[in-house]
């Protein structure tokens, strides 16, 4: 499981508790955890609630038919993001599985017709009167997708940005399938309604994607 941003020594009890819940299925109260840990379930109670702050648990009010209700934690969907996946190398397959059978052409028709979905699906949230702001929009989009995206301004007077991709959340799918990269740029392009240029790149050896924005 990848490692949450837990602060100091409380980092592999949580950890734990989020495994546990995670094989329990159905969920587990703070005291079956407590004994399963060999902690205290006050303790337990603690990284719950630190977990329950950070979106990584949530409760559900279990009725019992004698004495008092009890609580029921279980992950989040946030959580799930912590565990091993293998989405990468499965859209990968299913891409050169699409390619062997009808070829590269219709691999560039899934790219463009992508591009365009997501394009209108984010064009609903991009709709600001000038390019500034609809850079901000963008960038606030691009953190949520997982970029890492920083924009700073390259002239006073001008409207000329750099937007930097820190990480790239497809880049193994991106290695095997340039596409991916065609249709960043196409959504930015329309997105922006702005001159973009892509001037770093990480599919060939740069440490980051980035790009020119201008007017056009």
């Amino acid at each position: 499981m990848a490692t949450p941003k837990f602060p100091g020594v409380a980092i592999n009890t949580r950890e734990q508790i989020l495994e546990l819940l995670q094989r329990s299925g159905s969920g587990l109260t703070a005291d079956a955890l407590a004994h399963k840990l060999g902690i205290s379930a006050v303790a337990v109670r603690k990284h719950l609630a630190a977990l329950e702050r950070g979106n990584f648990v949530m409760t559900e009010l279990e009725r019992r038919p004698v004495g008092r209700p009890t609580y029921l934690y279980r992950p989040t969907a946030t959580a799930q993001t912590l565990f091993p996946n293998d989405y990468a190398n499965l859209a990968t397959a299913m891409l050169e599985m699409i390619r062997r059978l009808d070829g590269e052409r219709k691999v560039d028709e899934l790219f463009q017709h992508r591009a365009e979905a997501l394009a209108s699906e984010l064009e609903t949230r991009v709709q600001g009167a000038t390019l500034q702001e609809r850079l901000r929009q963008v960038v606030q989009v691009l953190e949520e997708q997982g970029y890492m995206p920083e924009l700073v301004k390259l002239q006073e007077g001008h409207e000329r940005y750099l937007l930097t991709e820190h990480h790239c959340p497809i880049f193994q799918v991106a290695k095997a399938f340039q596409q991916a990269c065609s249709c960043e740029l196409d959504v930015l392009l329309r997105l922006l309604q702005a001159k973009v240029e892509r001037c770093e790149h990480r599919i060939i050896g740069h440490p980051n994607c980035s790009y020119l924005i201008s007017r056009s």
